[in-house]
Protein backbone atom coordinates (compact mmCIF):
# COMPACT_ATOMS: atom_id res chain seq x y z
CA UNK A 1 0.00 0.00 0.00
CA UNK A 2 1.23 3.20 -0.65
CA UNK A 3 -1.51 5.95 -0.02
CA UNK A 4 -2.93 7.22 2.82
CA UNK A 5 -5.19 5.49 5.50
CA UNK A 6 -6.20 6.57 8.89
CA UNK A 7 -8.05 4.09 11.84
CA UNK A 8 -9.52 5.22 14.88
CA UNK A 9 -11.55 2.67 17.26
CA UNK A 10 -12.63 3.56 20.56
CA UNK A 11 -14.13 1.82 23.56
CA UNK A 12 -16.88 3.26 25.01
CA UNK A 13 -17.53 0.21 27.69
CA UNK A 14 -14.88 -0.60 30.21
CA UNK A 15 -11.04 -0.25 29.13
CA UNK A 16 -8.72 -2.52 27.47
CA UNK A 17 -6.59 -4.55 30.30
CA UNK A 18 -2.74 -5.25 29.83
CA UNK A 19 -3.91 -7.92 27.78
CA UNK A 20 -5.64 -5.98 25.00
CA UNK A 21 -3.36 -3.75 24.86
CA UNK A 22 -0.40 -6.01 24.05
CA UNK A 23 -2.59 -7.85 21.87
CA UNK A 24 -3.39 -4.76 19.60
CA UNK A 25 0.09 -4.05 19.76
CA UNK A 26 1.23 -6.85 17.62
CA UNK A 27 -1.32 -5.80 15.29
CA UNK A 28 0.58 -2.21 15.14
CA UNK A 29 3.78 -1.61 15.99
CA UNK A 30 3.38 1.86 15.53
CA UNK A 31 -0.19 2.59 17.33
CA UNK A 32 -0.84 5.50 19.47
CA UNK A 33 -3.02 2.75 22.13
CA UNK A 34 -4.44 3.80 25.50
CA UNK A 35 -6.97 2.07 27.98
CA UNK A 36 -9.89 2.87 25.65
CA UNK A 37 -8.30 4.05 22.24
CA UNK A 38 -6.42 2.81 19.09
CA UNK A 39 -5.30 4.92 16.58
CA UNK A 40 -3.16 4.29 13.61
CA UNK A 41 -2.31 5.45 9.90
CA UNK A 42 -0.41 4.09 7.59
CA UNK A 43 1.46 5.79 3.98
CA UNK A 44 2.99 2.68 2.87
CA UNK A 45 1.54 -0.28 4.72
CA UNK A 46 -1.96 -1.62 6.19
CA UNK A 47 -3.04 -2.83 9.31
CA UNK A 48 -2.69 -6.35 10.31
CA UNK A 49 -6.39 -7.11 11.22
CA UNK A 50 -9.53 -7.23 10.38
CA UNK A 51 -11.54 -3.91 11.74
CA UNK A 52 -14.00 -5.90 11.68
CA UNK A 53 -12.50 -8.06 13.78
CA UNK A 54 -11.10 -5.49 16.08
CA UNK A 55 -14.20 -3.83 16.26
CA UNK A 56 -15.95 -7.09 17.24
CA UNK A 57 -13.39 -8.11 19.47
CA UNK A 58 -12.52 -4.63 21.51
CA UNK A 59 -13.76 -1.54 20.63
CA UNK A 60 -17.25 0.26 20.46
CA UNK A 61 -17.45 2.72 17.46
CA UNK A 62 -14.46 3.14 15.07
CA UNK A 63 -13.61 4.73 11.61
CA UNK A 64 -11.38 4.02 8.96
CA UNK A 65 -10.76 6.13 5.66
CA UNK A 66 -8.66 5.95 2.76
CA UNK A 67 -6.87 8.81 0.04
CA UNK A 68 -8.38 6.59 -2.73
CA UNK A 69 -12.22 7.62 -1.33
CA UNK A 70 -12.85 4.74 0.73
CA UNK A 71 -14.74 5.68 4.51
CA UNK A 72 -16.06 2.76 7.09
CA UNK A 73 -17.71 3.67 10.02
CA UNK A 74 -18.49 1.26 12.48
CA UNK A 75 -20.89 1.17 15.41
CA UNK A 76 -21.12 -1.99 17.42
CA UNK A 77 -24.44 -2.86 19.43
CA UNK A 78 -24.96 -5.51 22.13
CA UNK A 79 -27.42 -8.52 20.70
CA UNK A 80 -30.45 -8.09 20.42
CA UNK A 81 -30.48 -3.89 19.68
CA UNK A 82 -31.90 -4.17 16.45
CA UNK A 83 -34.72 -6.55 15.45
CA UNK A 84 -34.29 -8.66 12.82
CA UNK A 85 -36.40 -7.41 10.31
CA UNK A 86 -33.77 -4.32 10.17
CA UNK A 87 -30.94 -6.72 10.32
CA UNK A 88 -32.28 -8.15 7.32
CA UNK A 89 -31.69 -4.87 5.33
CA UNK A 90 -28.25 -4.06 3.91
CA UNK A 91 -27.31 -2.53 0.53
CA UNK A 92 -24.15 -1.17 -1.00
CA UNK A 93 -23.41 1.51 2.11
CA UNK A 94 -24.69 -0.78 4.69
CA UNK A 95 -24.37 -4.19 6.28
CA UNK A 96 -24.44 -5.89 9.87
CA UNK A 97 -22.30 -8.28 11.19
CA UNK A 98 -23.55 -10.24 13.82
CA UNK A 99 -21.77 -12.70 16.73
CA UNK A 100 -23.68 -14.13 19.79
CA UNK A 101 -22.65 -11.11 21.73
CA UNK A 102 -23.00 -8.05 19.16
CA UNK A 103 -24.24 -6.35 16.28
CA UNK A 104 -21.65 -4.74 14.44
CA UNK A 105 -23.00 -1.55 12.10
CA UNK A 106 -20.66 -0.79 9.20
CA UNK A 107 -21.68 2.34 6.96
CA UNK A 108 -19.52 2.60 3.87
CA UNK A 109 -18.56 5.11 1.00
CA UNK A 110 -16.41 3.81 -1.53
CA UNK A 111 -16.24 6.48 -3.67
CA UNK A 112 -15.52 9.83 -1.43
CA UNK A 113 -13.85 12.56 -3.50
CA UNK A 114 -14.48 15.68 -1.65
CA UNK A 115 -11.88 16.98 0.71
CA UNK A 116 -11.50 14.99 3.72
CA UNK A 117 -8.53 14.94 6.19
CA UNK A 118 -7.50 13.79 9.76
CA UNK A 119 -8.98 16.40 11.02
CA UNK A 120 -12.79 15.64 9.34
CA UNK A 121 -11.87 12.63 10.76
CA UNK A 122 -11.78 13.58 14.10
CA UNK A 123 -14.73 15.77 14.07
CA UNK A 124 -17.23 13.00 12.53
CA UNK A 125 -15.82 10.71 14.73
CA UNK A 126 -16.81 12.85 18.06
CA UNK A 127 -20.41 12.00 16.47
CA UNK A 128 -20.27 8.38 16.53
CA UNK A 129 -20.60 7.89 20.72
CA UNK A 130 -24.11 10.05 20.37
CA UNK A 131 -25.24 7.92 17.35
CA UNK A 132 -24.85 4.59 19.35
CA UNK A 133 -26.11 6.32 22.47
CA UNK A 134 -29.41 6.50 20.02
CA UNK A 135 -29.12 3.17 18.40
CA UNK A 136 -28.97 1.44 21.78
CA UNK A 137 -31.89 3.44 23.52
CA UNK A 138 -34.52 2.18 20.74
CA UNK A 139 -34.08 5.11 18.34
CA UNK A 140 -33.00 3.54 14.53
CA UNK A 141 -32.95 6.74 12.30
CA UNK A 142 -29.46 5.89 11.36
CA UNK A 143 -31.10 2.54 10.12
CA UNK A 144 -33.59 4.34 7.68
CA UNK A 145 -31.44 6.81 6.88
CA UNK A 146 -28.96 4.11 4.79
CA UNK A 147 -32.69 2.81 3.24
CA UNK A 148 -33.28 6.27 2.15
CA UNK A 149 -29.98 6.47 0.37
CA UNK A 150 -30.25 3.18 -0.97
CA UNK A 151 -33.85 3.67 -2.00
CA UNK A 152 -32.73 6.82 -3.73
CA UNK A 153 -30.94 4.49 -6.45
CA UNK A 154 -33.14 1.47 -6.16
CA UNK A 155 -37.09 1.50 -5.99
CA UNK A 156 -37.13 -2.31 -5.13
CA UNK A 157 -35.56 -2.61 -1.66
CA UNK A 158 -37.22 -4.31 0.89
CA UNK A 159 -40.07 -3.37 3.44
CA UNK A 160 -38.57 -2.31 6.92
CA UNK A 161 -41.28 -1.77 9.79
CA UNK A 162 -43.14 1.77 9.84
CA UNK A 163 -42.22 3.08 13.51
CA UNK A 164 -42.46 6.48 14.62
CA UNK A 165 -39.38 8.56 14.85
CA UNK A 166 -39.12 11.86 14.93
CA UNK A 167 -37.33 12.30 11.18
CA UNK A 168 -38.61 16.32 11.56
CA UNK A 169 -36.09 17.13 14.10
CA UNK A 170 -32.63 15.36 13.61
CA UNK A 171 -29.76 15.79 16.44
CA UNK A 172 -26.16 17.44 15.57
CA UNK A 173 -24.94 13.63 14.95
CA UNK A 174 -27.76 12.83 12.75
CA UNK A 175 -27.15 15.97 10.72
CA UNK A 176 -23.08 15.23 10.48
CA UNK A 177 -24.11 12.00 9.35
CA UNK A 178 -26.53 12.89 6.55
CA UNK A 179 -24.09 15.39 6.13
CA UNK A 180 -20.87 12.96 4.93
CA UNK A 181 -23.21 10.38 3.68
CA UNK A 182 -25.04 12.25 1.59
CA UNK A 183 -28.57 11.29 2.71
CA UNK A 184 -31.40 12.75 0.50
CA UNK A 185 -32.83 15.08 2.80
CA UNK A 186 -35.78 15.39 0.80
CA UNK A 187 -36.66 12.00 1.40
CA UNK A 188 -35.43 12.43 4.75
CA UNK A 189 -38.64 15.04 4.96
CA UNK A 190 -40.99 12.26 2.58
CA UNK A 191 -40.77 9.87 5.32
CA UNK A 192 -41.74 12.32 7.91
CA UNK A 193 -44.72 13.02 5.95
CA UNK A 194 -45.61 9.31 5.51
CA UNK A 195 -45.43 8.83 9.09
CA UNK A 196 -47.64 12.00 9.88
CA UNK A 197 -50.49 10.69 7.62
CA UNK A 198 -50.11 6.75 8.15
CA UNK A 199 -50.93 4.30 10.88
CA UNK A 200 -47.33 3.25 12.28
CA UNK A 201 -45.24 1.60 14.97
CA UNK A 202 -44.52 3.47 18.22
CA UNK A 203 -40.87 3.77 18.69
CA UNK A 204 -40.30 1.94 21.73
CA UNK A 205 -37.90 4.46 23.48
CA UNK A 206 -39.34 4.67 26.99
CA UNK A 207 -36.57 6.09 29.72
CA UNK A 208 -34.99 3.74 32.00
CA UNK A 209 -36.53 3.00 35.40
CA UNK A 210 -33.64 2.56 37.93
CA UNK A 211 -35.31 1.30 40.49
CA UNK A 212 -37.81 -0.99 38.38
CA UNK A 213 -34.42 -2.35 36.60
CA UNK A 214 -32.59 -2.70 39.82
CA UNK A 215 -35.87 -4.81 41.78
CA UNK A 216 -36.06 -7.23 38.56
CA UNK A 217 -32.18 -8.34 38.74
CA UNK A 218 -31.42 -12.06 40.43
CA UNK A 219 -28.61 -12.13 42.90
CA UNK A 220 -25.82 -13.87 39.98
CA UNK A 221 -27.17 -10.60 37.94
CA UNK A 222 -26.06 -8.44 40.75
CA UNK A 223 -22.93 -9.98 41.44
CA UNK A 224 -21.58 -10.12 38.34
CA UNK A 225 -22.42 -6.45 37.78
CA UNK A 226 -20.66 -6.02 41.00
CA UNK A 227 -17.31 -8.15 39.65
CA UNK A 228 -17.37 -6.27 36.19
CA UNK A 229 -17.23 -2.86 37.92
CA UNK A 230 -14.13 -3.96 40.12
CA UNK A 231 -12.40 -5.41 37.61
CA UNK A 232 -12.94 -2.32 35.46
CA UNK A 233 -12.87 0.58 37.74
CA UNK A 234 -16.43 1.60 35.66
CA UNK A 235 -19.53 0.03 34.47
CA UNK A 236 -21.63 2.20 32.29
CA UNK A 237 -25.01 2.16 31.57
CA UNK A 238 -25.13 0.72 28.35
CA UNK A 239 -22.72 -2.15 29.54
CA UNK A 240 -25.12 -2.53 32.38
CA UNK A 241 -28.05 -2.89 30.53
CA UNK A 242 -26.49 -5.16 28.15
CA UNK A 243 -25.24 -7.46 31.29
CA UNK A 244 -28.76 -7.95 32.39
CA UNK A 245 -30.57 -8.10 29.12
CA UNK A 246 -33.54 -10.12 29.54
CA UNK A 247 -35.32 -10.43 25.91
CA UNK A 248 -34.01 -9.39 22.58
CA UNK A 249 -35.87 -6.44 20.59
CA UNK A 250 -36.64 -9.19 17.70
CA UNK A 251 -39.14 -10.19 20.37
CA UNK A 252 -40.44 -7.49 21.38
CA UNK A 253 -42.79 -6.65 18.31
CA UNK A 254 -45.21 -8.28 15.91
CA UNK A 255 -45.03 -5.70 12.99
CA UNK A 256 -48.26 -5.10 10.61
CA UNK A 257 -47.47 -1.39 9.29
CA UNK A 258 -44.58 -1.60 6.70
CA UNK A 259 -41.78 0.93 4.75
CA UNK A 260 -41.93 0.19 0.89
CA UNK A 261 -40.91 2.45 -2.07
CA UNK A 262 -44.77 2.34 -3.06
CA UNK A 263 -45.68 3.80 -0.01
CA UNK A 264 -42.76 6.85 0.67
CA UNK A 265 -42.59 7.63 -3.21
CA UNK A 266 -46.56 9.59 -3.60
CA UNK A 267 -44.86 11.83 -0.61
CA UNK A 268 -41.17 12.67 -3.16
CA UNK A 269 -42.04 15.70 -5.13
CA UNK A 270 -43.96 17.51 -1.99
CA UNK A 271 -41.28 16.89 -0.18
CA UNK A 272 -38.44 18.23 -2.34
CA UNK A 273 -41.08 21.16 -3.02
CA UNK A 274 -41.12 21.70 0.62
CA UNK A 275 -37.27 21.37 1.46
CA UNK A 276 -35.88 23.28 -1.34
CA UNK A 277 -38.53 26.04 0.17
CA UNK A 278 -37.28 25.59 3.75
CA UNK A 279 -33.26 25.96 2.72
CA UNK A 280 -34.50 29.28 0.48
CA UNK A 281 -36.59 30.79 3.41
CA UNK A 282 -32.70 30.15 5.87
CA UNK A 283 -30.46 30.67 3.28
CA UNK A 284 -32.79 33.98 3.24
CA UNK A 285 -32.47 34.60 6.68
CA UNK A 286 -28.41 33.39 6.68
CA UNK A 287 -27.67 36.29 4.50
CA UNK A 288 -29.67 39.16 6.42
CA UNK A 289 -27.98 37.80 9.45
CA UNK A 290 -24.53 38.47 7.39
CA UNK A 291 -25.71 41.71 6.18
CA UNK A 292 -26.51 43.22 8.99
CA UNK A 293 -23.65 42.24 11.11
CA UNK A 294 -21.35 43.62 8.14
CA UNK A 295 -23.77 46.50 8.32
CA UNK A 296 -22.79 47.15 11.63
CA UNK A 297 -19.02 46.78 11.41
CA UNK A 298 -18.91 48.76 8.51
CA UNK A 299 -20.83 51.25 10.75
CA UNK A 300 -18.08 51.28 13.53
CA UNK A 301 -15.57 51.74 11.29
CA UNK A 302 -17.14 54.78 9.72
CA UNK A 303 -17.58 56.26 13.27
CA UNK A 304 -14.13 56.02 14.00
CA UNK A 305 -12.30 56.79 11.13
CA UNK A 306 -10.11 58.95 12.40
CA UNK A 307 -9.06 56.58 14.32
CA UNK A 308 -8.16 54.07 11.63
CA UNK A 309 -6.72 56.63 9.22
CA UNK A 310 -4.13 57.08 11.97
CA UNK A 311 -3.65 53.50 12.53
CA UNK A 312 -2.76 52.97 8.64
CA UNK A 313 -0.20 55.77 8.51
CA UNK A 314 1.34 54.16 11.76
CA UNK A 315 1.40 50.19 9.90
CA UNK A 316 2.94 52.42 6.78
CA UNK A 317 5.37 53.59 8.37
CA UNK A 318 7.30 50.59 9.70
CA UNK A 319 8.16 50.18 6.09
CA UNK A 320 7.78 46.33 5.86
CA UNK A 321 5.70 44.02 4.03
CA UNK A 322 3.13 42.77 7.04
CA UNK A 323 2.72 47.37 7.50
CA UNK A 324 2.11 47.24 4.23
CA UNK A 325 -0.35 44.68 4.55
CA UNK A 326 -1.99 46.09 7.68
CA UNK A 327 -1.91 49.78 6.10
CA UNK A 328 -3.76 48.28 3.19
CA UNK A 329 -6.49 46.33 5.26
CA UNK A 330 -7.51 49.63 7.13
CA UNK A 331 -7.57 51.65 3.63
CA UNK A 332 -9.90 48.76 2.03
CA UNK A 333 -12.06 48.95 5.47
CA UNK A 334 -12.46 52.39 4.93
CA UNK A 335 -13.02 52.56 1.65
CA UNK A 336 -15.96 50.15 1.93
CA UNK A 337 -17.31 52.09 5.38
CA UNK A 338 -17.43 55.40 3.51
CA UNK A 339 -18.92 54.01 0.38
CA UNK A 340 -21.53 52.68 2.91
CA UNK A 341 -22.24 55.60 4.24
CA UNK A 342 -22.42 57.51 0.73
CA UNK A 343 -19.39 59.63 1.51
CA UNK A 344 -17.51 58.83 -1.33
CA UNK A 345 -15.57 62.39 -1.74
CA UNK A 346 -14.70 62.28 1.35
CA UNK A 347 -12.77 58.82 1.35
CA UNK A 348 -11.31 60.14 -2.22
CA UNK A 349 -9.95 63.14 -1.07
CA UNK A 350 -8.54 61.52 2.51
CA UNK A 351 -7.12 59.26 0.20
CA UNK A 352 -5.04 61.43 -1.89
CA UNK A 353 -3.34 63.08 0.94
CA UNK A 354 -2.52 59.50 2.30
CA UNK A 355 -1.10 58.55 -1.07
CA UNK A 356 1.03 61.76 -1.29
CA UNK A 357 2.53 60.80 2.12
CA UNK A 358 3.58 57.40 0.98
CA UNK A 359 3.92 58.29 -2.57
CA UNK A 360 7.59 56.40 -2.15
CA UNK A 361 6.68 53.67 -0.86
CA UNK A 362 5.55 51.58 -4.17
CA UNK A 363 5.35 48.04 -2.11
CA UNK A 364 2.15 50.14 -0.26
CA UNK A 365 1.02 51.96 -3.18
CA UNK A 366 0.87 47.97 -5.41
CA UNK A 367 -1.62 46.98 -2.31
CA UNK A 368 -3.63 50.06 -2.51
CA UNK A 369 -3.76 49.99 -6.92
CA UNK A 370 -7.85 48.30 -5.92
CA UNK A 371 -8.74 51.06 -3.69
CA UNK A 372 -10.09 53.71 -6.33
Amino acid sequence: MSEYQYYKFERLDGYLDAKARQSLRTVSSRAEISATSFQVYYTYSDLKAEPTELMLTYFDIGFYYADWGTIDAYIKLPAGTLPDTLLGFSSEGFHVQESEEWQLLIFSLEEYYEYFDDEHANDFFQHLTGLRSELIQGNWRLVYFMWLKALDCNDELEEIPLIQFDFEHLSEELQAFAALYDIPLAWVKALAMVLNEQPSHQAKQAPLQFDAWLNNLTEVEKDTLLSTLFEQGQLTRHQALTMTRKESANKDETYQYWLTPDVISPFIEQAQSLLQQEQAEALAIKLAIEKAEKEKVLTDIYNQRERCWQQAQEQADRTCASGYDAASRYLHQLNEAYHFKGDITAFEQRFKRFIAINNSRKALLNRLSDCL
